[in-house]
């Protein structure tokens, strides 16, 4: 992936900073079902792509990291166990966000962005468990 536009300045060093914590964020959520990994791995992506060609080649290539991003940018698919805990994780956040929102049209909008995610996941390739 070749980096688009380099912004200068101090929104460089700030599209590094999002991009790193949403690193750390999808790091953890490879561990742990309740944090979706894909979404904050695409953040990075875009905050990497706009910042340092270095680190996104890097995420990329990472070990880890890098078969989430290929598998989905590549649109080759999800795993069962990456839908389910996206879903699932998906879902539990936004049920305490919307029993947490004080409007109801904020209530509205989270359930229906959430549902159109969901269609999206849904309607993404399987792939076995090994070919990622």
């Amino acid at each position: 992936m070749a980096a688009r536009g380099i912004v200068r300045g101090p929104l460089r060093y700030l599209l590094i900073a999002v991009g790193s914590l949403a690193v750390v964020a999808g790091t953890i959520g490879v561990f742990l079902p309740l944090i979706p990994t894909v979404p904050f791995l695409l953040l990075a992506t875009f905050c990497f792509s706009r910042s340092s060609a270095r680190m996104q080649i890097w995420l990329f290539n990472n070990r880890l990291l890098g078969p989430y991003l290929r598998n989905y940018l590549q649109r080759k698919g999800l795993t069962r166990r990456q839908l389910l805990t996206s879903l699932l994780s998906m879902w539990a956040g936004i049920a305490l966000a919307i029993y947490l929102a004080p409007v109801l049209a904020i209530k509205i909008g989270l359930g229906v962005i959430c549902a159109c995610v969901t269609v999206h996941l849904l309607r993404m390739k399987r792939i076995d468990e090994g070919l990622q």
